[in-house]
C-alpha cells in the first residue's frame, strides 16, 4: 500500500484511514491539530488560523475547522469517544496586545473539552514556529523548530 502525505495550508482540514503523514509547516500563532481514533485507525489534522469567528464562514476559524474535522470522522466511522488529540503552534512570534497564539491555543482547549476529547500532547507558545508531522498510522507526532526535532 502507497504512504500518502498531506501538507496542510492555511484553513486546510484532511480526515483519512490512509497510512502516510499529515503535516503543518510553519506554525506560528496558527495552531495544528491532531486527532487520532485509536480504534477506528482515523487520523484527521487541521491548520486553523483564527480562533474567533469571522465575517464568513472559513476553516481557518477553529470553530468551523472543528466542527468539520469532528463531521468528516464520523461520516467514516468514527467515534469521538475514542479521539486523542495533539496541538502544535500558538506562538507570539511579534510583540503584540492581541495574544493570537495564546488565544488560539485557549480555543482548541475548549472545543476538545467541550467535545471530552483528551488532550494527549501538546506543544504549544513560545517564540518560535514549528513544523508538525504526524503519523496517520500511529498517531504519533514529529514536531521540528529551530534546530531541534521530538517527538510528542
Amino acid at each position: 500500500m502507497e504512504m500518502r502525505n498531506y501538507s496542510l495550508n492555511l484553513g486546510d482540514v484532511v480526515v483519512t484511514k490512509d497510512k502516510g503523514a499529515i503535516s503543518c509547516y510553519g506554525l506560528g500563532s496558527c495552531i495544528g491539530l491532531f486527532l487520532y481514533d485509536r480504534t477506528a485507525k482515523i487520523a484527521a489534522g487541521a491548520h486553523i488560523v483564527l480562533s474567533g469567528d469571522l465575517d464568513k464562514e472559513t476553516t481557518s476559524n477553529a470553530g468551523t475547522a472543528f466542527k468539520k474535522i469532528i463531521e468528516e470522522i464520523k461520516e467514516i466511522g468514527g467515534n469521538t469517544s475514542a479521539l486523542r488529540a495533539k496541538i502544535v503552534g500558538g506562538a507570539s512570534l511579534f510583540k503584540s496586545t492581541l495574544q493570537i497564539g495564546q488565544r488560539n491555543v485557549d480555543t482548541i482547549k475548549q472545543l476538545l473539552l467541550e467535545n471530552k476529547i483528551y488532550l494527549a500532547a501538546q506543544d504549544v507558545g513560545g517564540e518560535v514556529s514549528r513544523t508538525a508531522h504526524f503519523n496517520t498510522a500511529d498517531g504519533s507526532l514529529l514536531v521540528s523548530s529551530l534546530n531541534k526535532k521530538y517527538t510528542l
